[in-house]
């Protein structure tokens, strides 16, 4: 998802890169969408509460070599403000983190019908802003899966944080030491489920309908585009699974998911509703705005949820 990307789905690198505060152009300027269809191994339609996610982990794989450094945390959002900004404060360390996003919509599409292939935005990126216009776009999710576009979150000092950040690991599994220039097939790591419980609905949902679409991403800055301009290129570029060299080596994106597939109170997955479940389900309850315990669907945890969830406790077995 870049402007002047006009391969879409046809790139063998995926270049991650921003624009910090250039009139006309996203802070996230350049970013890759992976998606994943899992209709082959998990039954979808069954409705979200249905799907409990035990694992969700996503790994990329790095096609540079020692272009940018290795940032494992995140960066306060005013350090890409600009230095004369008065909220500005200053990055502790070098580059950005690489980061990982739920994936929203304008234009029509949705989950499943945006594809590889649909064009960035609705019209040409030679003559036109394509400023806040992208089709497909970074998305902090509220407790109903509203969206938020976080393309612009620098110039619009927009509060949220993305799912996570990538853990970088070399071929022997062992993390990069942090400020470290990250070499060509490096895997960055993403533990999905350290995103927070509109993540874990936004998953849920996701396998509902078979089709989990994320956006990798960094407020990482560069100039002059994917060639870097006279810069050079100090951001990171990924493996696409059309890149040759990925596809022998497998260093195409992955997704490793472990879902069970129960009742819909059973919220741990084990195929009972007994205290476990409970304490899941008091935390949500707690919060309100915790959709992972909202039997009811109407986007809070309160007490229609509980008068549901207290008739599948006293049955504690999931019905067969």
């Amino acid at each position: 998802m870049y402007p002047f990307n006009f391969a879409a789905g046809g790139e063998s690198r995926a270049s991650l890169f921003a624009a910090l505060r250039v009139p006309g152009f996203d802070d996230r300027d350049s970013e890759m969408i992976v998606g994943f269809d899992v209709r082959g191994a998990i039954p979808s339609d069954a409705g979200r509460l249905r799907y409990k996610i035990l694992k969700a982990e996503l790994s990329v794989f790095v096609e540079n070599n020692n272009a940018f450094s290795y940032d494992p945390t995140p960066d306060p959002l005013a350090s890409s403000y600009a230095t004369s900004d008065p909220e500005y404060v200053a990055d502790t360390d070098p580059s950005k983190p690489i980061e990982v996003w739920p994936v929203a919509f304008r234009g029509g599409f949705d989950t499943l019908s945006w594809q590889e292939t649909s064009p960035f935005f609705g019209g040409n990126p030679l003559t036109e802003s394509v400023e806040g216009v992208r089709y497909c776009y970074p998305a902090l999710l509220d407790n109903f899966q509203q969206p938020t576009d976080m393309s612009r979150q620098v110039r619009q000092k927009l509060p949220g944080s993305p799912i996570t950040v990538g853990r970088l690991f070399d071929g022997s599994n062992h993390e990069l030491t942090p400020g470290a220039l990250v070499p060509q097939g490096t895997r960055v790591r993403f533990n999905l489920l350290e995103g927070n419980s509109n993540t874990y609905v936004y998953l849920q949902n996701a396998m509902n309908k078979g089709v989990l679409l994320l956006s990798v991403a960094t407020l990482e800055p560069t100039t002059g585009g994917p060639g870097g301009g006279t810069g050079g290129i100090t951001y990171p570029r990924i493996y696409t699974k059309e890149n040759p060299t990925a596809g022998v080596l497998g260093l195409e994106p992955k997704l490793s998911i472990t879902v069970a597939y129960t009742c819909d109170a059973d919220l741990n997955g084990d195929d009972v509703v007994d205290d476990a479940d409970f304490q899941i389900f008091a935390a949500a309850y707690n919060e309100l705005l915790d959709a992972r315990a909202d039997l009811n669907l109407d986007g809070v945890t309160d007490d229609a949820d509980f008068s549901i969830f207290a008739v599948a406790y006293d049955e504690l077995i999931c019905p067969s």
